[in-house]
């Protein structure tokens, strides 16, 4: 998914990044170009655009009214060219949604990220990312601009954010063939032994082996046999009870 270098950015992008003393934000959620609550719009739309901010921000989003009261700070964009922005040295950070083409497009070019996972692998993408060191994970339906502010400072000025994302970029660019290469020979490989020694063994098992329905039965059992042994004790401790009650009674 990665590896492409970057190539030359579009006149107008190029002219707003020339013009930022200090360097890049680039901030894009995916698919999701819009952010679904305005609130939060508004709230990373003031961390962008707040004087403290060092950085300029190139934003991907269709809304262009948003953040309209300081336009010469932010680019709103419609479309961007992901892949050579962060190519350019001048992008000193990547906001994003933890998607796993942007962290990896991200990565290969030795960025770190501020990351708000939305949903489905994006968290584990995030929380992944954040323990190898080069991103901080924040929570988009909770989280102030003040946070979003310090955290931006934090990635400029702790070198071990930069430092990790180069290691990562390194070992991520460190193979010494071509996707297309390991194709070809992987081809070339089956066409001269076939794939038999390739194949998993997951082939030789049965339809309830494979989806585990034979371990899935025999948990099944055993919670339900675990259950009536407690019930059954249960049982046999409240008619004990009963009966020793029964007897005091009488001989009271």
């Amino acid at each position: 998914m990665a590896g492409r270098p970057g190539e030359a950015l579009p006149r107008d992008l190029e002219d707003f990044m020339s013009a930022s003393k200090d360097g890049i934000i680039l901030v894009s959620f995916g698919s999701y170009s819009d952010v679904d609550k305005p609130e939060v719009v508004v709230k990373l739309c003031n961390a962008f655009t707040d004087k403290r901010n060092r950085l300029r921000a190139i934003w991907k989003t269709k809304d262009k009214k948003i953040c309209s009261s300081d336009a010469g700070r932010i680019k709103l964009m419609p479309w961007i060219p992901q892949n050579d922005l962060l190519a350019d040295p001048r992008v000193q950070i990547f906001v994003n949604h933890g998607g796993l083409n942007s962290i990896i497009e991200s990565v290969y070019h030795a960025k770190p990220m501020i990351i708000f996972p939305i949903h489905a692998d994006q968290p584990a993408n995030a929380a992944a990312a954040e323990f190898k060191g080069f991103a901080i994970r924040m929570d988009i339906s909770d989280f102030y601009s003040e946070t979003l502010l310090s955290n931006i400072d934090k990635l400029l000025d702790d070198s071990s954010y930069r430092r990790n994302a180069r290691l990562s970029s390194a070992i991520l660019r460190d193979r010494p063939y071509t996707a297309a290469q390991r194709v070809s020979a992987m081809i070339d490989h089956v066409i001269k032994y076939g794939d038999e020694h390739l194949r998993t063994g997951a082939f030789e098992l049965s339809t309830a082996q494979f989806f585990m329905f034979d371990i899935f039965v025999f948990l099944l059992t055993a919670c339900i046999a675990i259950l009536l042994a407690v019930i059954l004790t249960c049982y046999c401790v409240y008619r004990t009870c009963r009966i020793c009650s029964r007897k005091m009674s009488k001989r009271s």
